[in-house]
């Protein structure tokens, strides 16, 4: 039988003090109140031997309400009586029938959670080398630009036809591509479907949110001018493993000075 069954629930910081003081033994039985007393002496000292003072999670797991005034730390009335009523039970049912309740296993602070788990990638795209795979991309995206361009201002259009740039970067043989737009001078990452498969075809989708409908500003050329041109792409089979299924993810625009990789 628990002890908690028969004194009710006990507190997580007393299981820990008693522990820390060494009542998780036959000697939980003596319990009394010049020993209650020695074990909230040697609690304050917890801090200082423990080496827990600026971790405030384990401090509560110690000390409770008064997790952050440790010196002043004392049992309260209840739960003085809660400890003799354990060391009651004790002394009456047996060490063994509930002890392990009141044991518990305090977590190492440099304790470091599960590594993630590895990304999903295509087996066949791990044969492609970071130029091959950059080509393909890149008239994949060309392809679903063009196919949109009745959405799409003809100005701009050309400007991503002569301007749109794909850089592949691989990372333990696993190929992350991200696109960087000629109009707004974003860079953002290439999502990737369930298989691993590269999306490209979304990239319309932030051409048609940002870049749909209306005359071409100033500074649009402005930036693709800045931009520079990148050289066309050699006539070649297309891999069907590169997906054209349009992806809802939205494509976040930001500075170029801003960094960073979003999600498309």
């Amino acid at each position: 039988m628990q002890i908690e069954k028969l004194v009710g629930p006990v507190p997580e910081n007393i299981k820990h003090l008693l522990q820390f003081s060494c009542f998780c033994n036959s000697s939980i039985a003596d319990l009394d109140d010049e020993l209650i007393d020695q074990i909230e002496q040697e609690a304050r000292t917890i801090p200082t031997v423990l080496r827990i003072s600026t971790n405030e999670k384990l401090m509560k797991k110690y000390f409770g309400v008064y997790c952050h005034t440790p010196s002043e730390f004392r049992f309260r009335s209840g739960e003085r009586r809660m400890m003799k009523n354990i060391a009651l039970a004790v002394r009456r049912k047996g060490l063994d029938s509930f002890i392990q309740s009141l044991r518990t296993n305090v977590h190492h602070i440099t304790e470091q959670p599960p590594p993630p788990p590895r990304p999903v990638v295509c087996s066949q795209l791990q044969n492609y080398d970071p130029l091959t795979l950059r080509q393909m991309l890149r008239e994949k995206v060309l392809n679903a630009v063009t196919n949109n361009q009745a959405e799409i201002i003809p100005d701009y259009l050309k400007i991503i036809q002569d301007n749109l740039d794909i850089q592949v970067v691989m990372e333990q043989g696993i190929p992350d591509a991200y696109v960087f737009c000629p109009l707004c001078s974003t860079k953002a990452k290439l999502s990737k479907d369930r298989t691993g498969n590269i999306i490209v075809s979304n990239y319309t989708l932030h051409v048609r949110k940002y870049h749909g409908f209306g005359p071409i500003s100033q500074s649009v050329k402005r930036k693709a001018d800045d931009y520079g041109a990148v050289e066309y792409i050699p006539e070649h089979i297309i891999d069907p493993l590169i997906k054209e299924e349009p992806d809802t993810s939205g494509y976040e625009q930001s500075s170029s000075s801003s960094n960073p990789y979003y999600q498309i």
